[in-house]
């Protein structure tokens, strides 16, 4: 609903849609990050392995969130439409803290936890 209020966003369903699989991506990596820390796995992989499971996995994630949110769209707006300021507030909120800490969490951790081999 607040990116309908820029003016030049005409599309703010598709960016939400983009925005929403970039940091699911990124908490699914911090968990895949803080699993390998723990359980000492070994992944030795080159590139274009890493490349290509890359794009599986985005690849999934995008459709799933396609069919799940984007297709229904219009369904999920008209059920926030008249939703009261005050819980309106309190959503952004949210949203916002969860849009912050996923990004420091996962560049803290990827910072931290992933060691180059010398």
């Amino acid at each position: 609903m607040t990116l309908r209020k820029i003016k030049t966003n005409n599309t703010p369903a598709f960016n939400s849609y983009i925005l929403i699989c970039l940091l699911q991506m990124m908490n699914i990596l911090t968990i895949a990050l803080i699993v390998n820390f723990f359980l000492k796995i070994n992944t030795n992989t080159n590139r274009n392995t890493a490349i290509y499971m890359g794009i599986a996995m985005i690849t999934a994630l995008y459709s799933v969130n396609y069919f799940h949110l984007y297709v229904r769209r219009e369904l999920i707006s008209e059920q926030y439409k008249d939703m009261p300021p005050k819980r309106r507030t309190k959503g952004q909120i949210y949203f916002w803290l969860y849009v912050v800490l996923s990004v420091i969490i996962f560049f803290t951790l990827g910072i931290n936890l992933v060691t180059p081999k010398y």
